[in-house]
């Protein structure tokens, strides 16, 4: 095979743009949503774990830990490289 076939997306700036728009529409749902799942896990900890005094619900404090932090290590340089991206193309 040729490396034209194995091209995912052809290289012009038509398709840039439009990777870009894509990217900034659903960049809003990968940096919130992790992050909601996250609090929701650490509160429901907090209302049935904490609380009551139930050590049954620490993994659900471990796991919304981990989804938040994940998140960050992962958003920041998605956001970073997203606005570089964009700042370039202008």
């Amino acid at each position: 095979m040729d490396k034209k076939s194995m091209q995912y997306i052809e290289k012009n700036t038509d398709n840039q743009i439009r990777l870009l728009k894509t990217e900034m529409l659903f960049t809003p749902l990968l940096v919130f949503l992790p992050f909601i799942v996250g609090v929701i896990f650490i509160l429901d900890w907090f209302n049935r774990g904490f609380i009551p005094g139930d050590p049954r619900f620490n993994s659900e404090l471990i796991l919304g830990f981990i989804i938040i932090i994940g998140n960050l290590f992962f958003d920041i340089p998605f956001i970073k490289s997203l606005k570089k991206f964009s700042q370039h193309k202008k």
